[in-house]
Formats: C-alpha cells, structure tokens, sequence
C-alpha cells in the first residue's frame, strides 16, 4: 500500500488504507481515465458497487494503471434487492465478471435493509 496515507488493521487482520477513491459517479471512458489517475497518483482502495454500474470501468482502469492489481485494495457492494444466499454468489460472480477481475479484497453488504431480514443469509 501507499506509504503517505495511514492504514487501518480490520477485525479480520486486513488492512486497510483510511483513504479511498470513491467511484460511485465515475462511468465510461471518462471515468477509466480519472480512476487510473487516481491509482496512479497513490490510491490504493477503490470502493466501487454493483449499483454504481460501473464495476466495468473500475476494472479497466486498473488494468491501465500503472499499479500492479496486488498492490490495490479492491472493494465492491452488495445491493440490498440481492440479499437472498443464491442471488448473492450469483451477484458477486456477475460483478467479478464486469469487472474483470479474479477476486475483490472486500465486498460489503451495500445496504442492510432490516425490514427484510435477509442481510444474515447473504
């Protein structure tokens, strides 16, 4: 990870950077190339989301990059219509897809909802 920006050690052991590109209006080619800048520039994690809809361009970008994919901290979200066990592993699987990628380092829950009490399964 970048050595100027602190890390955070998770309950899990993982390692964190307390700064992080936020995609969520980044698309297209546009968005590719300021992703890959940001990269370039010294950002390590990369918080993107199956509801952004451009799981595509955070892919491309680290491709473009000049980091190598081991050196990124890679996060995508769960959306809360796909809590259910089945529709979960189908989603991620559909998100690693779109972007291209073998594995993500994080991927949260996007959104809980409680009312539906599904969170726990997924």
């Amino acid at each position: 990870m970048n050595q100027n920006i602190p890390e955070y050690t998770l309950n899990d052991g993982l390692k964190v950077p307390a700064i992080g590109l936020g995609t969520y209006s980044l698309k297209g080619e546009e968005g590719v190339k300021a992703m890959a800048a940001a990269i370039d520039a010294g950002y390590r994690l990369i918080d993107s989301a199956v509801s952004y809809e451009n799981e595509g361009a955070v892919g491309k970008a680290i491709k473009r990059s000049s980091v190598p994919r081991e050196e990124l901290l890679i996060c995508s979200k769960l959306p809360g219509r796909r809590h259910p066990y089945q529709e979960a592993l189908a989603t991620i699987e559909e998100s690693l897809y779109r972007a291209d990628l073998d594995y993500y380092d994080l991927y949260l829950i996007h959104w809980p909802n409680p009312k539906k009490d599904l969170y726990v399964e997924a």
